[in-house]
Order: C-alpha cells, then structure tokens, then sequence
C-alpha cells in the first residue's frame, strides 16, 4: 500500500472514532437523562448519572468537532502531500510526536480513574458513592479501550511516515 492510501486510512480510522464518540456521547445523554428521571436522589444511579453525564456531553460536542477536523484532513492532507513530499512527512511526523507525547499521561488518567472508582465502588459508604465509582470505572476502561486502537493506529502511521521518509 503506497503511502497515500496509509495516510488516508489513518484519518478514516480517525473519523470513524469521532463518530464513534459523537454517537456514543449522545447514547450515554440520553441514559442520563433516563436515570436522572428514574433515580431517587443519593441512589447509585444518581452516583452513575455524574460519569455518564460529563462522557456524553465530551461526545457530544467533541465528536462532531473532531468528525470536522478529520473530514477536512482528508482532503487538504493528500494535496499538501502532492505538493510536496518531503515537508509534508516532516510537518507530519513533528505533529504525531506531540500527539504521542499524550499517551502516558491519558494512560495514567484512565487507570487513576480506575483506582479510585474501584476504591468507591468497593468502599463507597452510600449507594451514590458506589454509583459514582462504577461510573469511573468505567469511564477509566473505556479510556484504555479508546485509547489503545488509538495508540495502534498512531504508531502504525507513525511508521509509514518514516518509511516514507525514507524513501522519497
């Protein structure tokens, strides 16, 4: 596969995750929305109803955003590379090493959530405590998931952009 057909299934990969998100973020609204009707006050849905809610709106109004960025990446990413080779890898290879630079610390976000939603649901004194937790464990799990085919996909173009580099 020539390196144009990578990059541009690197950032279609990239655009499915945004419609992922985007959907995702409306899905976990809408539950919300469900458990703030149906919880009573102090219940473990309502220590779920936080996660959730602060998840869904990120999907929300990220994802879509996100879904924009990659579209337009798809189109002016091939053109720069038509232009010019050469400093298009450069430009682009700086710009996915300040991406990776994020990887550990996300990594260590998503397990710190995981800790302490372990932590809360195990312990928490309250249903609410417990829900909260739950909904941490979650968020922390999802993270990782995300995260991880994000991190593969980033390092196998990552790869691609240096054997082109190479090349031409």
């Amino acid at each position: 596969m020539d390196f144009l057909s990578q990059l541009q299934e690197y950032y279609k990969g990239e655009r499915l995750g945004a419609i992922w998100f985007a959907v995702v973020g409306v899905v976990l609204l809408l539950l919300s929305l469900f458990i703030w009707k149906q919880s009573p006050p102090v219940s473990m849905g309502r220590g779920l109803l936080i996660p959730l809610l602060c998840v869904g709106l990120g999907g929300t109004i990220a994802g879509p955003l996100l879904l924009r960025t990659n579209n337009d990446r798809l189109v002016r990413l091939p053109q720069e590379y038509s232009l010019d080779p050469q400093a298009f890898i450069e430009k682009e290879t700086v710009r996915l090493e300040q991406v990776g630079r994020w990887w550990l610390p996300l990594k260590l976000i998503w397990t710190v959530l995981i800790i302490v939603g372990l932590v809360l649901a195990f312990m928490g004194t309250t249903p609410y405590w417990k829900g909260l937790g739950l909904g941490l464990l979650l968020i922390g799990a999802l993270g990782h998931v995300v995260d991880g085919f994000a991190h593969e996909r980033a390092n196998i173009y990552l790869d691609h952009l240096d054997e082109a580099g190479t090349y031409d």
